[in-house]
Parts: C-alpha cells; sequence; structure tokens
C-alpha cells in the first residue's frame, strides 16, 4: 500500500466531482489508489465516471446523486457512504455568479442556497467525517474557495464572503486536527479551465490553470501549510495586492469585474 493511501486511504469522498476541477480530485485520488464516492447533481456525469474510474484505475466508485443544498444533504451521505471509512473529503461544489447584490432575476432564497452549497455543504461533511478521521489520527480535508474569498470583491459580494468562511475554516482547522494527524488545506482557486471557463470565451485563458494542474498543486501541498492560492499567477497577483491599500484595491477588483464580466458598465442595483 501507498503512503498516499495508508494516510488517506481507503475511501476518498469528492462533493462535486464528478465535472471540471471535481473530476480532476476524484481521478487524482483514484489515480493514487484510492476507492471514490462521487457526489455530484448530474446524473449523466457521475454515470460517465463511474464508468471510467472503474475501468481506468481498477478502483471502486460509489456514485451519489445528490443536491448539496438540500436540507436532507448530511442524512443522504450518510445513508450512501454506510460503513465505507472515508480517509480523504474534498468539497469542491460552489454556487457562484457575478452581478450586483441587488440582482433582476434573483432574490433571497437563491441566496440562502448560496449560503446551503458554499457554506453549510463544507460545514456538516467536515463535521461529520473529521470526528472518525481524528479517532484514527490519520485523514485530510480540503475545502475549496476562491481569490474572491481573499478579500471582499464587489460583484461578487455573497459569493466572496462564503468563500471567505470555506477559508477561514480550513485554516482553523489546520490548526486544531494537526497534532491528530489530520491534514486541512483551504485551496484559493484562480482562474481555472473547469466546467465555468464557458463564460470565459471572450478571455486570454493562456494564464489559466488546468483542474490537472490545480489538483497537483493542492495534493502537494496539502500537510505542508493551511492555505493554497492556486496557481503561479494568482500567487503573484495576490502578493502585490497585499501591498495596496484596502479602498484602493476593493476599486481594482470591482473594475475587473466590470471589464471582464459586465461590458464595462457598472450594473445598476435592481431595487
Amino acid at each position: 500500500m501507498s503512503e498516499f493511501c495508508s494516510r488517506y486511504g481507503p475511501w476518498a469522498l469528492i462533493a462535486g466531482g464528478a465535472q471540471g476541477i471535481g473530476e480532476a480530485y476524484s481521478r487524482y485520488a483514484a489515480g493514487q489508489g484510492l476507492n471514490v464516492i462521487v457526489l455530484d447533481f448530474d446524473a449523466t456525469a457521475l454515470a460517465r465516471i463511474e464508468s471510467e474510474l472503474t475501468n481506468e484505475f481498477d478502483v471502486e466508485c460509489l456514485p451519489v446523486e445528490i443536491d448539496l443544498g438540500s436540507a436532507s444533504m448530511l442524512a443522504n451521505v450518510i445513508s450512501a457512504v454506510a460503513e465505507r471509512e472515508v480517509g480523504l473529503l474534498v468539497y469542491n461544489a460552489g454556487l457562484a455568479d457575478v452581478g450586483p447584490f441587488f440582482k433582476t432575476d434573483t432574490g433571497l432564497d437563491f441566496e440562502l442556497q448560496r449560503i446551503a452549497v458554499n457554506v453549510t455543504g463544507p460545514l456538516v461533511l467536515t463535521h461529520h467525517f473529521a470526528a472518525p478521521m481524528l479517532a484514527r489520527k490519520r485523514g485530510g480535508i480540503i475545502l475549496m474557495s476562491s481569490g474572491a474569498g481573499l478579500k471582499g470583491a464587489p460583484y461578487y459580494a455573497h459569493y466572496s464572503a462564503t468563500k471567505a468562511y470555506d477559508i477561514a475554516l480550513a485554516e482553523a482547522l489546520w490548526g486544531e486536527f494537526k497534532p491528530y494527524q489530520v491534514d486541512v488545506l483551504a485551496v484559493a482557486a484562480g482562474m481555472t479551465l473547469s466546467t465555468a471557463a464557458k463564460g470565459y470565451q471572450h478571455l486570454d485563458t493562456s494564464g489559466f490553470q488546468t483542474p490537472q494542474e490545480l489538483v497537483k498543486e493542492a495534493m502537494e501541498a496539502i500537510g505542508k501549510q493551511p492555505l493554497l492560492v492556486a496557481g503561479q499567477q494568482h500567487r503573484a497577483g495576490h502578493e502585490k495586492m497585499k501591498k495596496v491599500p484596502d479602498e484602493q484595491l476593493i476599486g481594482y477588483l470591482a473594475k475587473h469585474a466590470i471589464d471582464n464580466f459586465m461590458d464595462g458598465k457598472p450594473p445598476k442595483q435592481a431595487i
């Protein structure tokens, strides 16, 4: 058995694991010899990844079709996982968009759903699966965040806030769980060629990370640090931004959103 399997096996659970960055995590875990539980809402993507992981890597794959924002999510996951021993938890799912805080087509219910997926989801799965890891004194947890979680970002306001939660939770648990030999890592993703990349077609994506590159960085960082700002270009930009006064930085983040995703015009608040 490899060192990776001994530390993080025998099962990995990847929330949002059938597409994009999540799929890259699922494939990485399977490639290391772990069996994989894949949570996703897309039944077609789940069927595909189950077939690919079992055939390509000769591991077990348990696909679980689920709404990560539902009130019954944790109970349904516990029922599906049953007695399987989860040694690696990756929460990759996130409900994201860009636009004004008050939007014309969504309201408070949508923002509460965002909390359910981006905040409650990682909390309840971490709370459930971390306890046995601590008892065994081995395991790993990765909470996927975003560069938007590193600073309050205009036009990503509530998404930015939820992703800041994921960073703070993972960083704190990195310290709390370290004496139990359980590794925790927050990953602040930059611009990545994931399933969301269809919205980047008007941008120069030459500097974007692939999901595989991001996952490789995360797996090299887990156990070594509490936070990974993923991607060399993203890290360099983050280091520069730390030297900029808050007022100027927030203005820059607003301009970036406006120029790249809102046709260069500040959107009106739908009030």
